[in-house]
């Protein structure tokens, strides 16, 4: 026997020791192949599929509720246990959520590829809201996304008194800053003081807006709610003012509880169990 059949023959006893082990181990789902040999799926050429499965993906809150719903029904009429729920995973912090139906159960897991998931995206407005948050303005850029944004809009003084708003953007516009300096000089017999001292100050101060009150609805979904923005000057040879949100992490706090409460409202809970956080299978 030459040294090609020796080896042939060797490899086909270690391959055999490998599949029994493999078929014990693995309870016949699994099998050692040779690298030459090539695995072919023919389930496109089958008139219809092995099991259902895909992925349904929406930005809809309505839309992923009617869609869960009706193919949890489904999947729970047409299931091996009666009554059972799917399973539905929801990231308020990420404004998503996921549901797996074919999730199965720690005895009898699925394969977790029939699935649906929301993601919850920003609406334009809020988009610009959080683009202006702590940026450094000049006149011109403020007062023309005043302008723009005129109907989402309310400004108020720093003690609270609504102003007009073309009122505040004209002042905005006008803004001057003003050098006021002082100097000291006493002269004694053994000695002398020298003192100065530079005030630098806003002209128009009292008509600038300090808050600016923001209304739009944040995610697609959402409630309608008010952003209140504080207004800054930066007093520099150039004016520059900066606006950010009061409390936003206050904000995003209520939103994320506001969109997991919408979805267990919107979910039915004879179908679909919700759980907040991620799962990964």
């Amino acid at each position: 026997m030459d040294k090609q059949a020796l080896e042939y023959a060797a490899s086909m006893i270690v391959s055999g020791m490998a599949a029994k082990y493999v078929n014990e181990q693995t309870d016949g789902s699994a099998v050692p192949l040779p690298e030459s040999v090539k695995v072919e799926d023919l389930e496109r050429f089958m008139p219809n599929r092995r099991r259902y499965r895909g992925t349904m993906t929406t930005t809809q809150i309505d839309q992923f509720a009617e869609y869960t719903n009706r193919t949890a029904g489904e999947v729970q009429a047409n299931g091996e246990e009666p009554g059972a729920t799917v399973p539905c995973f929801v990231d308020p912090e990420n404004m998503t959520a996921k549901v797996f139906f074919d999730l199965g159960t720690v005895e009898y897991p699925g394969h977790a590829d029939f699935t649906a998931r929301l993601n919850l995206p920003k609406t334009a407005a809020f988009e610009e809201l959080l683009g202006k948050d702590g940026r450094a303005l000049d006149q011109k850029e403020l007062a023309e996304w005043l302008e723009d944004w005129a109907p989402q809009l309310k400004v108020t003084s720093d003690t609270g008194e609504p102003l007009n708003l073309p009122a505040a953007v004209g002042a905005v516009r006008r803004i001057t800053i003003g050098a006021k300096s002082e100097s000291t000089s006493e002269e004694r017999t053994f000695g002398g003081r020298r003192s100065s001292m530079a005030e630098v100050e806003a002209q128009n101060k009292d008509t600038l807006p300090a808050f600016v009150e923001f209304t739009c609805e944040p995610y697609h979904g959402l409630d309608e709610r008010t952003f209140r923005l504080r207004v800054s000057l930066i007093t520099s040879e150039k004016p520059r003012l900066v606006m950010r949100v009061v409390r936003l992490e206050h904000h995003q706090e209520e939103m994320a509880k506001e969109f997991r409460e919408h979805l267990e409202h919107a979910l039915d809970g004879q179908f679909v169990d919700t759980f907040v956080g991620n799962f990964k299978p």
